[in-house]
């Protein structure tokens, strides 16, 4: 089983954080940080495996559009009204502090993106039956037999790698990074590319289906698959749950080549609950960005934590197998090519080598199927476009980790009359959910509304401040439309 980040131990009671103290959820640095601690572990350093490249990009601020125009703050009044007039200076000081922090990541690379072919007859895609993976594997020798004569099954690398490739891609796309000109003012943001790795593990009547870690696509524009034969096609986040680092990507069979629907086959899950210590296994992930690889180890350990970004991820497998940047989203087989756990982090501090962590499929099975069966949403026209009429700054790992704050986006400003300030939100709250997806910053939130038409009422999940505690609650929000 799995904590919840900011919504664990119950659904019945309300989470709160203290903000004068820093308790075990918030006493870690920043994911891409050199400085993570685990209590179980002293001084050592937990990377998620998806791959980030820093490029420039323009400056721009972080503001909806019905928020453009800053309105004059009343002075505020009284402890809390103090408090948070320290609360913006010390935000300033540390989105500069993770701007700066965030040159010294773990695992950045250059990813160059293929170009994209163009895609088939939409009127004429093809009925292709697309092969499950495992059915061609050997993976008992007769010559193997334990000490009652029964067959042992022993590893083939090269058969599982061979079957299950086509059941791997390569999920890549851009992020924006926020960073600060402090002390000359203003926020502003770049652009950064991105890779990491899914499997193929079903599909429905119009849809690919690939499992991978929210992380690989949390806040990622322009997501592509890359298949097995080297096409980019282009797909869209079908639903996510941050603190599970669970994801399925959807992306379009009319939008897939012919050639690329007979290369490419579905993964099988199989049952991690019968995995034992020391058992073989295969590691295939996109690793540094530079296409599949493919690793091999044992099963290291079992049910071990950790915590990575101030959420703690429990019951997972430990490995030896290499995993390494970009392989966050991949596989981690069994000697029949089943799918038992996904790769997602690796310890990286000084002097540890072959600790790597895969969340077990049979902890997440039935959030995958709730995954895979979520409405698939496309962007919405200009004319039905969406707004909330706010503005907000983000709340990173670094700030939660070092303030205490809960991580997503803070909101600095409400417009007068707006569907925000109709539900209740306000300034200083903190939003960290939109319609069961994850908020992790405003460029996150703007993205999430694209596909969003004005007049739809959805829930949002906020913190807000009650006495010197911030106190998760949910409210529904019916969308304005967005002005021009």
């Amino acid at each position: 089983m799995f904590d919840n980040d900011m919504n664990n131990n119950s659904n019945e009671s309300i989470n709160q954080t203290d903000v004068n103290t820093t308790d075990n959820n918030y006493n870690q640095f920043a994911y891409g940080q050199p400085a993570y601690t685990n209590n179980a572990y002293n001084q050592q350093f937990y990377s998620y495996g998806n791959n980030t490249a820093n490029t420039e990009g323009e400056a721009r601020s972080y503001s909806s559009t019905a928020a453009t125009k800053k309105k004059k703050e009343k002075k505020s009044s009284g402890a809390v009204g103090r408090f948070f007039k320290k609360v913006a200076i010390i935000i300033a000081s540390g989105v500069l502090f993770g701007a700066v922090a965030g040159g010294v990541m773990v695992g950045i690379y250059h990813v160059g993106v293929p170009q994209k072919e163009e895609g088939i007859d939409k009127e004429t895609t093809p009925d292709i039956d697309i092969p499950l993976v495992g059915d061609s594997i050997s993976s008992v020798s007769p010559e193997q037999s334990d000490s009652d004569g029964s067959a042992v099954a022993k590893m083939d690398v090269s058969a599982v790698a061979e079957a299950v490739m086509p059941a791997m891609v390569a999920l890549q796309g851009t992020v924006t990074t926020s960073s600060s000109s402090y002390p000359f003012g203003g926020y502003g943001s770049y652009e950064s590319k991105t890779s990491g790795t899914g499997i193929i593990v079903g599909k429905n009547d119009t849809e690919l289906l690939v499992l991978t870690n929210h992380h690989v696509i949390d806040d990622v524009n322009n997501l592509e698959c890359v298949f097995a034969d080297g096409k980019t096609v282009s797909c869209v986040v079908k639903g996510s749950k941050a603190d599970k680092d669970i994801a399925v990507v959807a992306v379009t069979l009319k939008d897939i080549e012919a050639s690329t629907l007979k290369a490419i086959a579905i993964a099988e899950l199989g049952d991690s609950d019968s995995v034992v210590l020391g058992q073989e296994v295969v590691a295939i992930g996109n690793a540094l960005g530079e296409g599949q690889s493919v690793t091999d180890g044992i099963i290291s350990a079992i049910n071990r934590s950790i915590t990575v970004d101030n959420v703690t991820f429990e019951g997972l497998f430990m490995t030896n197998a290499a995993i390494n940047s970009g392989n966050s989203g991949g596989a981690l087989l069994n000697a029949d090519g089943k799918v038992i756990a996904v790769n997602f982090a690796k310890t990286s501090s000084d002097g540890v080598e072959g600790m790597a962590y895969s969340i077990p499929v049979s902890n997440i099975r039935d959030l995958i199927d709730t995954l895979m069966n979520k409405e698939t949403r496309k962007k919405v026209s200009a004319e039905e476009a969406s707004s909330m009429g706010i503005s907000g700054v983000d709340i990173t790992s670094a700030l939660s980790s070092y303030y205490g704050f809960p991580q997503g986006v803070q909101i600095r400003s409400v417009v007068e009359g707006s569907a925000a300030q109709k539900a209740g939100l306000d300034k200083y709250d903190i939003i960290v959910g939109f319609d069961d997806q994850t908020v992790s910053s405003m460029a996150g939130l703007q993205s999430i509304l694209q596909y969003y038409k004005a007049g739809e009422t959805v829930k949002i999940e906020y913190y807000q401040l009650d006495g010197n505690k911030y106190v998760l609650k949910t409210v529904d929000i019916t969308l304005d439309k967005k002005n021009k």
